[in-house]
Formats: C-alpha cells, structure tokens, sequence
C-alpha cells in the first residue's frame, strides 16, 4: 500500500499543495465561551453558553528539494497564496480549503489563518532548498457558504404599461447608457419599446 500524503487543497479553485514529507504530528484544540451569575446562597456560580469557537489546526509542513536543487521557497508560496484574498471581486476572502490525510484519518474543512516560515538548507549561491513551515487552519462551519454573508438583495421596480426601460433608470445621462444591465436580465431586447406592465429586478 502507497503511503498516504496530506493533502491542503483549494475548494474554490481545485488547486492543491502537497508537501514532501508527512508532519510528525499535528494537534486540534477547540474552546467555548461561557458566561458566569452569581447566584445568592450557592457555593458556586452557575455557568451559562453564550458561543462555540471555531477548531484549530496545528502542525508543521516539510518541503524539500535538496535533489532537484530548485528554490523550496516557490513550492511554500503556493501555500501561502492560500491565506491571501482571492482575485475576485465578488469573494472578497481567502478561498477555503480542506485539508485531508488518509482515508478517516484527517478532514478537515478551514481557511489558512497563520503561517510561519523557516529555511533550514541552503545551496553554495544560497539559494533554500529545505523548508520547515508552521501553519494554523482555522474551522469553518460544513453549512459555510463560499459567497460569505449570503447573496445580496436585488432591488425590484414596476414598469407600468406604455413606458418603456428607459423610465426606471436614474435620471442620469450616465445611468440611462447602461440600460442593458437592466434589460439584459429582464428580457428586454428594446429599451424604447413600450412595455406590457411587469416588475423588474435592478441591479
């Protein structure tokens, strides 16, 4: 049997990184907050739930290519791409990953919230080719949606019958040229063509 390797894959874009060797060990924490009241005659307060925090990940990540000679640092920064921002206008977070090794023994689902790095072997021009990486992942929730903060509202206008699309852009110059973003997702082929009264979502 091939021996299994950790796997932090981008569940956005597909993308994966793979490091050489396997972590020695690597350790899950959790906590919860609760609140204290005092009660009168009781030897100690009781405790009441207010929320769970979300799990942390902790291990070490080894790259190496002490056997190609190559710069180990282009293999970390595809790591760290994972906790910046993705390009994308409409995401503005950074994307989320699951982090698996084996078949039950770790899955995890977290974005990449800290991550340190430190090289340990050099060639003769200094160029790093051994690299010892900590990295902490934080949980999300299996419910998480990948648009964070759910889908936004779109505004709603009625044209009534005989006006025609142009009458419920702003009456802007400006506003009135981009009439196709209102009639492209209403069906509207001609903005001065009367219209049949219908309600119609803005964007």
């Amino acid at each position: 049997m091939a021996l299994s390797k950790i796997v932090i894959k981008n569940t956005d874009e597909g993308n994966e990184v793979h490091a050489q060797f396997n972590p020695k060990e690597y350790s899950i924490s959790k906590s919860t907050t609760w609140v204290e009241y005092k009660v009168k005659g009781k030897d100690v307060p009781s405790v009441h739930f207010t929320t769970g925090q979300r799990r942390e990940l902790k291990m070490e990540l080894f790259f190496d290519t002490s056997i190609s000679k190559d710069n180990v640092s282009i293999e970390v920064k595809k790591l760290e791409a994972f906790m910046l921002m993705m390009d994308n206008k409409s995401k503005k977070r950074p994307p989320l990953l699951f982090v698996s090794w084996g078949e039950k023994s770790l899955h995890f689902k977290c974005v990449l919230e800290q991550m340190g790095q430190r090289y340990t072997m050099f060639t003769e021009n200094g160029t790093p080719i051994r690299a010892i990486v900590t990295v902490t992942f934080k949980e999300i929730s299996s419910k998480q949606k990948k648009s964070f903060g759910g889908s936004k509202k779109k505004k709603k206008k009625t044209v009534k019958k005989g006006e025609h699309i142009l009458c419920v852009c702003e009456p802007t110059a400006e506003a009135q040229k981009d009439w196709r973003s209102v009639a492209t997702p209403n069906g509207v082929d001609d903005p001065l063509h009367p219209s049949s009264e219908k309600e119609m979502s803005m964007p």
